[in-house]
């Protein structure tokens, strides 16, 4: 006697919830405010600093980056001297 079971559709995940390229926009400039109101005059010594590439700094506060790693983000969150729930309380509506 075969089982006659019906498998539930699963629901997929889509994407279009929202602009990708307006979220790294206000992330490289949120940063880049952040950076200066805490008084780092320079990005370069700020990267310094927290032990990242400068290179890669420069790239995080212009907006030319496809991808920014989790753990690079929370060292720049860090080095501001604030939590991650303070960065993102401002400017990401």
């Amino acid at each position: 006697m075969a089982k006659n079971k019906r498998r539930e559709e699963r629901k997929k995940a889509t994407l279009g919830h929202f602009d990708h390229d307006d979220f790294i926009e206000k992330l490289s400039k949120r940063i880049k405010a952040l950076r200066k109101q805490q008084g780092f005059s320079s990005y370069e010594l700020f990267a310094y600093d927290i032990e990242i590439s400068r290179a890669g700094m420069s790239k995080y506060e212009s907006g030319a980056f496809d991808d920014i790693r989790m753990r690079t983000l929370l060292k720049i969150i860090d080095g501001l001297g604030i939590s991650p729930k303070e960065f993102f309380s401002e400017g990401f509506e």
